[in-house]
């Protein structure tokens, strides 16, 4: 089974108005909400290319209703850790005159110690050897940078294969632990390793020595600029396609599911390399945080070309 983790969900408002005026009212155009936070989001895309995975986590249970039904409207597994709280609301602000999107991201509940203790042994208790986890996202207040790596470490032992998609501390600590795989962008790659981003060959020498010390896979996005995906036998890199940018919001989370997809049927790293790309790509050209569609996915990874580099 494939688990995704999200710490931190969150409800996702997207507002869309013609300019935003600043000490005046603004009138709505349209409006929507979905369900999201990293993990989530990755299921989501999961769930379009027929992969079947459990959404786990954290949540809160004044308003956990929404977050199962749209799951299971969607026909996503899910097996939270229900504690007690309210679920933050993200709002996103959609400029159509400048086609803009500004993200206001609320800071979400604050989690005890002992509910962190009752989270771990539930997550304990639902995987078991040869299962997929991917880690991702941001932490609600109460939890310590170190509980990735905690994670990390502990399915480790188990021989679950462990995907590592976060910022910050977090990131830095989960890194220690040796994960199966990671995404970082650029930014996040250069807290972890001393790279010149401007020189490719610089950020291919960072991903090896992550791979070096036993990081199996590191898929590094470089935004519009494409992407390098690094594993113990082959390196790659593609400078992606020029498309219509409609939104960023979660174009990572659909690499990382392309990624994932790729692992759980024992793809070719190219072909793994291929479908994240292209996972990515189509997110970037679906708006808002609509899903984008399988068919488009499809249809993209036939124009991504890739450049082997050993």
């Amino acid at each position: 089974m494939i688990y995704t983790i999200t710490l931190n969900p969150a409800i996702d408002k997207t507002i869309i108005i013609d300019k935003y005026k600043r000490n005046q009212v603004n009138r709505i155009k349209n409006s929507r909400k979905d369900v999201g936070g990293k993990g989530i989001n990755v299921s989501k895309v999961l769930n379009e290319l027929s992969v079947e995975s459990t959404c786990t986590g954290i949540l809160g249970d004044e308003n956990a209703n929404f977050f199962l039904d749209y799951l299971n409207k969607l026909n996503i597994q899910s097996n939270f850790h229900i504690i007690s709280g309210e679920n933050r609301t993200n709002i996103k602000i959609v400029e159509e005159k400048y086609n803009t999107i500004t993200d206001i991201n609320d800071k979400g509940f604050e989690v005890e110690k002992d509910e962190i203790e009752g989270f771990f042994n539930h997550l304990l208790s639902l995987v078991k050897e040869g299962d997929i986890v991917i880690l991702s996202g941001s932490l609600p207040k109460g939890i310590e940078d170190t509980i990735y790596k905690r994670i990390i470490e502990n399915l480790k032992q188990k021989s679950i294969k462990v995907i590592l998609d976060a910022d910050g501390p977090p990131l830095l600590k989960g890194v220690e632990a040796i994960p199966y795989a990671i995404k970082p962008n650029l930014h996040e790659l250069k807290a972890i390793v001393d790279v010149d981003e401007s020189n490719i060959y610089s950020l291919l020498e960072g991903g090896k020595h992550l791979v070096d010390k036993g990081i199996e896979k590191v898929l590094i996005s470089l935004g519009d600029k494409g992407a390098i995906y690094i594993t113990k036998e082959n390196a790659y890199i593609s400078k992606g396609i020029k498309v219509p940018v409609k939104s960023t919001v979660g174009a990572g989370d659909a690499m990382v599911a392309g990624m994932v997809y790729g692992i759980e049927n024992n793809l070719e790293d190219e072909q793994i390399f291929k479908l994240a790309i292209a996972c990515g790509t189509a997110k970037v050209m679906t708006e808002g945080t609509k899903i984008p569609s399988v068919n488009k996915i499809k249809s993209i990874s036939k124009d991504i070309i890739i450049e082997y580099l050993r």
